[in-house]
């Protein structure tokens, strides 16, 4: 995924700032480097807790990405709609075309959508450029909740997927990235740091105890938007299911 795609759903937050109304505050990029590192390298989250909230509650993290950063933002018009019905006022809304199916085929329907201010940071948190950002929630009995997220397209920077696919005639980056969730005081082992090597192996720091969990995404770039359909509890099989899911979207896109 791209750094400013992984901002979107990661962020610089403590589990007491997302569990208080998830406050942007853009002086916590004068932490120390230990504490704000590259998307590439690692994310400083609780994130078992903090990316589900944030999920949840449609609420853009803040993170880095090189000298600058994407993050929440006030606008007008933000809001949250429990139908589609009026999908065509969210589009007068965010300024471009939103793809939001009512169900897919395996059984996941519309359960949620969420317009949120969002903008990209200058080194001087300044504000380079605003934009919304659009937040669906699908459910399943039985099954974790999947989340699609689409905005403006942000930036070229990208990071290698784990696997690259035409569908549909759009280019689809799939990943499956691991989360090791460490207390502060956890020391990385030569496993830990061989994974890291490798990529889609992410430790965090912030949490009480190690924490474990698979993450699976499809991220691709239609009509002028970028979409990322996620699932935050990936098993075997599940970068297929996104993969159909995204020849859905796609199709209805087109």
């Amino acid at each position: 995924m791209r750094r400013e795609q992984l901002s979107r759903v990661f962020g610089n937050l403590e589990d007491r700032q997302i569990a208080e109304a998830y406050q942007f505050d853009p002086a916590r990029c004068g932490q120390s480097p230990e504490r704000i590192v590259p998307m590439k390298k690692k994310r400083i989250i609780s994130f078992a807790l903090a990316a589900a909230l944030l999920l949840a509650l449609g609420a853009t993290a803040y993170a880095l990405f090189g000298s600058r950063s994407v993050g929440t933002h006030i606008m007008p018009e933000t809001g949250v709609y429990t139908s589609l019905a009026e999908l065509k006022q969210v589009e007068k809304t965010v300024g471009y075309a939103v793809t939001a199916p009512e169900s897919f085929s395996n059984g996941y329907f519309f359960s949620l959508l969420t317009v949120r201010g969002e903008a990209v940071y200058d080194e001087s948190n300044e504000v380079e450029k605003e934009f919304y950002g659009v937040h669906v929630d699908y459910t399943k009995d039985g099954s974790p909740n999947r989340y699609l997220d689409l905005s403006p397209i942000l930036g070229t920077d990208q990071l290698e997927p784990t696997e690259l696919r035409v569908i549909n005639g759009a280019s689809v980056r799939l990943n499956l990235d691991h989360y090791k969730i460490v207390p502060e005081d956890y020391q990385e082992t030569d496993e830990d740091r061989a994974r890291e090597a490798g990529g889609h192996y992410y430790i965090s720091y912030g949490s009480e105890n190690v924490m474990e969990f698979d993450m699976a995404s499809a991220c691709f770039e239609i009509n002028g938007v970028e979409y990322i359909l996620s699932d935050m509890a990936a098993t075997e099989g599940t970068l297929n299911e996104l993969a159909q899911m995204t020849a859905e979207l796609i199709a209805a896109a087109r």
